[in-house]
């Protein structure tokens, strides 16, 4: 009857130990996994993390039962951190040191960003203001690399070519606006840190600013070449 007595009580003693360390044990859930498969693929990514999210998120298995202690986690895959799509991680999970278990964990990584669209029809030539543009938020993960993602990028550049309503505006649709047109009165100027002379001349080609256009010096009847500074006003070096 002792030796009866003893193994019941080993028994309950044993059954109060593991109900207690069932109690201080946590789940690590789907939604965590998702979080640490987030950070996992875009580690050392060429875009802000912030811009990337994971969608079809999968893991095997959904949750695991963990003891308590400090968690570390350590990936088993090799990552291309520079494309996105389907990503496919096989992570440890460790607990105090000890591996508790392996999870399999696979998504999609798209990447978001504010794009620049249209909010009405605009003409070839046409120079855009703020009223025809808004920014968008989408998924840009296959859209390309010539995306317009800054307002002051846009506003003030004319079109080269014709959008509905609602396109997206990318690098090749803009141009700068010419400052300067063919047969335009200009002034030529020349200047060094100490000297600033001027004369007038005449436009020979249209230029935005920054070209290098031909130009007629009306004082001395030569043609020269000029860079186009400002609206109307053109620059040569001494």
């Amino acid at each position: 009857m002792q030796t009866g007595k003893f193994v019941i009580l080993i028994m309950l003693t044993f059954a109060a130990f593991s109900a207690a360390a069932v109690a201080d044990a946590t789940t690590l859930t789907t939604a965590e996994m998702k979080g640490i498969f987030h950070d996992l693929t875009s580690k050392d990514a060429p875009w802000p993390p912030e811009q990337l999210q994971v969608d079809s998120f999968q893991a095997q298995p959904a949750t695991m039962l963990l003891p308590a202690g400090k968690r570390e986690y350590r990936s088993l895959s090799r990552q291309h951190p520079k494309y996105l799509g389907r990503k496919t991680v096989k992570l440890a999970v460790m607990v105090n040191g000890k591996e508790i278990g392996i999870i399999k964990m696979s998504g999609d990584l798209h990447l978001y960003g504010e794009i620049a669209c249209t909010t009405r029809s605009l003409d070839r030539y046409e120079t855009v203001t703020a009223n025809d543009i808004k920014m968008v938020r989408r998924d840009i993960s296959m859209l390309g690399d010539d995306l317009i993602q800054q307002p002051t990028d846009i506003i003030g550049k004319r079109l080269t070519t014709s959008l509905q309503p609602g396109d997206i505006l990318r690098a090749a649709h803009l141009d700068e606006p010419p400052l300067v047109k063919r047969g335009d009165m200009v002034t030529i100027v020349a200047q060094t840190p100490g000297l600033r002379a001027t004369a007038p001349g005449e436009a020979k080609k249209t230029g935005a600013k920054g070209d290098i256009i031909r130009v007629k010096n009306l004082m001395s009847r030569k043609y020269i070449f000029a860079k186009v500074i400002a609206a109307g006003v053109v620059q040569v070096k001494f």
